[in-house]
């Protein structure tokens, strides 16, 4: 037997059989990983808690063909934000899901995970709707989507700073005005352009101090929200809910 560790988020969880669960784990050191905790789903279990959707969690693990093992579990960190409203158990279910959809089994992303950990301990700290966003922002980013926002994403000429310009979620960046009359974009002010470069770069956290007006938070949500729907070929679970509760 191969054991090994991981310390994960645990981005959902189902059951198996009467008394055991299947978890869907996003780890610092191994990426996504498939596991089946025995025995989890009984009361007494010491693997019931660190198992719970959006625990942080050390996992000592089984090596499998299909799916591991967890051995033992130890819990690290809670986020109790998740529980204190539907909106911020929304934005949690949202982060998880999208990490979930974005990412291959066993292929390491750091930087991903860190973005996860980071953004739950931000929820309810920081305004749900511009956190979701810079989520957004960031993981097509460290998966590789992009999006282009320095140059036009089609004809590679600079931008100007001061007019609107368009966005494409299908090109995933902005494009100039002679570009965007030949595609489906969407326009947005140079606020928006700047609040996308400065979420791009630099600490999570400055979400905390970010103040928006709400034409460039709807442009943010237009823009990012769509770009994800594209890549994905669907609009998440999650962000339905959001939705409706107007988060």
């Amino acid at each position: 037997m191969k054991f090994f560790q991981a310390e994960a988020i645990v981005l959902r969880s189902r059951p198996h059989r009467e008394a055991d669960r299947v978890l869907i784990l996003y780890s610092r050191e191994h990426g996504k990983l498939r596991a089946v905790s025995y025995g989890s789903a009984r009361p007494t279990s010491r693997k019931r808690g660190p198992g719970q959707p959006f625990c942080r969690s050390r996992f000592y693990l089984v090596r499998g063909i299909e799916a591991h093992r967890v051995d033992q579990a130890e819990l690290l960190e809670r986020f109790p934000a998740v529980e204190q409203a539907p909106a911020l158990f929304g934005a949690a279910s949202y982060f998880t899901e999208l990490v979930d959809a974005f990412t291959r089994e066993e292929v390491p992303n750091p930087k991903l995970y860190y973005l996860l950990v980071h953004s739950l301990r931000l929820l309810g700290k920081a305004e749900t709707s511009l956190l979701c966003r810079a989520f957004e922002l960031r993981l097509l980013i460290l998966t590789g989507f992009g999006p282009e926002l320095s140059v036009c994403t089609l004809c590679r000429r600079n931008l100007p700073d001061s007019n609107r310009v368009a966005f494409s979620p299908e090109s995933s960046g902005l494009l100039c005005s002679t570009c965007a009359e030949k595609s489906r974009a969407i326009q947005v002010g140079p606020g928006t352009v700047k609040v996308l470069r400065y979420f791009a770069v630099g600490s999570l956290a400055q979400v905390l101090t970010t103040k928006v007006a709400p034409v460039t938070e709807r442009e943010l949500y237009a823009i990012l929200t769509e770009t994800v729907a594209v890549h994905l070929g669907y609009r998440p679970q999650a962000l339905s809910f959001l939705e409706r509760l107007g988060g």
